[in-house]
């Protein structure tokens, strides 16, 4: 891969990482709860006077140290740079949600609006991130590990490691203040419609930039 081709690449992962992170701050700022994989940090910001962003950078290293734990040897060097790509995440989604603290929904109606937009940037960011195969936020570089050390299928590992940290967010809701904090139906509705929206995406833009920049992943 030449120099030029790994620009591309890793210019469009950053673009990914910017997308991404304003789909969470949409549908963080829809009120209707937050996307799964920010669902743990999210409820940390109910109980501590610190940032989503900043909890979110948080929630990362802890997943980045897992894969880390988990490869031990076999980890790969280059895969460090997880963690400055989940602090630009994380600083992303602060950013955003500054830009975004004057704009409210208004109603229900304009809620679940703002929520399924955020939908749409947060899948289409990931397919951006997806595609030049050059890096991967933490999340989904610990699923990517489990699946590799299991054998089990990327997919059945993702759905169920979203899974546990929804369920880690009600609880420790539940331990700290007797109720659900920050996990509502558009938790739900994140969880079933996202990733459907990152493989349309995935598949379009990779036919949109053959030529440009050869996908390096498998849309069927």
């Amino acid at each position: 891969m030449n120099q030029s081709d790994m620009l591309k690449r890793y210019g469009m992962f950053i673009a990914g990482v910017i997308f991404s992170a304003l789909g969470i701050s949409l549908i963080t700022k829809a009120g209707l709860g937050t996307a799964p994989l920010t669902s743990l940090a999210y409820v940390l910001t109910f109980i501590f006077p610190y940032s989503l962003g900043t909890f979110t950078m948080i929630v990362n290293t802890i997943m980045f140290l897992c894969q880390v734990i988990l490869l031990g040897k076999s980890f790969q060097k280059i895969q460090l740079l997880q963690v400055p790509s989940a602090l630009l995440f994380s600083v992303c989604i602060d950013m955003w949600l500054s830009v975004l603290s004057g704009w409210n929904a208004g109603n229900y109606v304009g809620a679940l609006i703002m929520l399924l937009a955020g939908c749409v940037f947060l899948g289409f960011g990931i397919s951006l991130e997806v595609i030049p195969n050059v890096l991967i936020l933490p999340g989904e570089g610990l699923v990517r590990t489990i699946a590799g050390l299991t054998g089990w299928r990327f997919g059945r590992v993702k759905m169920g490691f979203d899974l546990s940290i929804v369920i880690s967010a009600v609880v420790l809701s539940f331990a700290v203040r007797g109720q659900i904090l920050g996990i509502r139906e558009g938790t739900v509705i994140a969880a079933l419609i996202v990733g459907n929206i990152s493989h349309f995406f995935i598949e379009k833009v990779s036919n949109f930039l053959e030529g440009w920049i050869p996908p390096y992943v498998r849309t069927e």
